[in-house]
């Protein structure tokens, strides 16, 4: 499968990189394994930011900033990775949805970086990250109509279906789904974080999710 970045970024002034694997899924409840290694986890960042604000993590913080640089404001358009923090933050917990989706929600939570997976069933012809153009929407997961304006988003022949803000019902992962594309938006970051970043979730999917 093809993919392509949209050369605008390069005059946004921050480093981009983003990994991005496929695998066959067998989507499912999360397991009680699963959920006592996000338990951990979320313990592991509620001790790292010591009741301090999710943006104050070096790596949300880094992803906020270009989330400005590109067009939108941060603090009404959160990474995705700093709404999951702030979820921590408040003691609120993850909410659980399914093996893969807990897998991505985890990779965020741990790295600090947007994490996007979705259903291959659902996208057509090769994938490009662009910036959103006005008037473009698309029907976020339990948002509704969400103004892409100003956001990276990544589009195939069919229009935008993700983004490092919230991603599309229309190539959400479900109990039907049999293939999946797994992102992880290296915004501002180094290539480093994220090559750690895909190992954590190659690790993760392929044990909890019979990658």
């Amino acid at each position: 499968m093809q993919f392509d970045i949209s050369p605008e970024f390069k005059t946004l002034g921050f480093p981009l990189h983003l990994g991005v694997l496929d695998y066959k899924t067998a989507v499912g409840p999360t397991t009680d394994t699963l959920q006592n290694t996000i338990t951990e986890a979320t313990d592991l960042r509620q001790q790292e930011l010591l009741g301090e604000a999710a943006s104050s993590d070096p790596v949300i913080a880094a992803v906020r900033a270009a989330f400005k640089a590109i067009g939108k404001d941060p603090s009404r358009y959160r990474p995705s990775s700093e709404a999951l923090t702030r979820r921590i933050v408040a003691g609120k917990g993850l909410y659980l949805v399914n093996n893969v989706v807990d897998c991505g929600n985890l990779v965020s939570l741990m790295t600090g970086l947007p994490v996007g997976c979705y259903d291959a069933a659902w996208i057509k012809g090769s994938l490009k990250l662009r910036i959103g153009t006005p008037g473009e929407t698309y029907d976020g997961i339990g948002r509704g109509s969400i103004n892409l304006e100003g956001l990276a988003v990544l589009s195939d022949e069919d229009g935008p279906f993700g983004s490092p803000f919230s991603d599309s019902a229309r190539t959400a992962v479900t109990d039907k789904t049999k293939d999946i594309i797994f992102v992880i938006y290296g915004f501002n970051v180094d290539v480093a974080h994220v090559e750690a970043a895909a190992e954590i979730a190659d690790a993760l999917i392929t044990k909890y999710c019979s990658a």
